[in-house]
């Protein structure tokens, strides 16, 4: 089976972040530029054009920013977007500085919905938002066990050795997702080395693969590759 990660497009936080000043002005819950509209539906090419597996399931988390991308995507894959609140990104939804957080419960269901018909939500979504942790920053150690169970669940997802399960989420937790697949960790939880991972880009991993014999020198996963982002005009390309 495989697991194709991909991160979602430019967010407003994103210009923030990039003007070096991404506290002022940030949202909770930010939604994607024009820029990462076109970046998403670009996206799209790289399933057109074979430069990625098309997926058999496409899970986003449940952060706008996530859907919207998803969503050009099961137009052209004729597949709903199965909406995963254990997905959303490091550290959670929360308003304000790291250091003086406020609380926030993420988007309502209807606001999730009227980005596409093909969104589908889990009962935890509903017109209060999702997001139950009000005004905690989830730690490094935490999102690590988180990025454990999400890894479990997208590969209970498959239901055959040539499915392929898509995430649409967020660079950071993307870290713990291939560290889960690698079987590595951090007794504090820091994602080091760090993978870079540009804004529609994607990681591609296996699973399942035959145990390795005493020469072969494989494993039972593989990361195919990261950050592969070929859909994107140079112009295009963001961080």
């Amino acid at each position: 089976m495989k697991l194709l990660l991909i991160r979602h497009g430019q967010s407003t936080n994103n210009v923030l972040t990039a003007a070096g000043h991404p506290f002022r002005g940030r949202s909770a819950d930010p939604e994607l530029t024009a820029l990462g509209l076109r970046q998403s539906l670009r996206l799209t090419e790289a399933f057109t054009g074979g430069l990625a597996p098309r997926p058999t399931v496409l899970v986003s988390s449940p952060m706008v920013r996530a859907v919207q991308t998803a969503a050009p995507l099961a137009d052209e894959l004729d597949l709903p977007i199965v909406v995963d609140t254990c997905a959303y990104e490091v550290g959670g939804v929360y308003a304000g500085e790291p250091g003086s957080p406020a609380p926030d419960r993420g988007a309502a269901a209807s606001r999730l919905l009227a980005v596409s018909e093909r969104v589908e939500l889990p009962d935890d979504v509903g017109e209060q938002g999702w997001y139950h942790r009000g005004a905690h920053v989830e730690e490094q150690e935490e999102a690590q066990e988180r990025g454990r169970t999400l890894y479990a669940s997208l590969l209970s997802r498959g239901t055959h050795d040539r499915d392929v399960i898509a995430l649409v989420c967020h660079e950071w937790i993307i870290q713990y997702l291939i560290r889960a697949a690698l079987h590595l960790s951090n007794p504090l939880g820091s994602p080091d080395p760090w993978f870079i991972v540009f804004n529609t880009a994607t990681v591609l991993i296996e699973t399942g693969r035959p145990k390795p014999g005493p020469f072969e020198g494989t494993g039972t996963s593989a990361l195919w590759w990261v950050n592969r982002h070929d859909h994107l005009d140079r112009a295009e390309v963001t961080h």
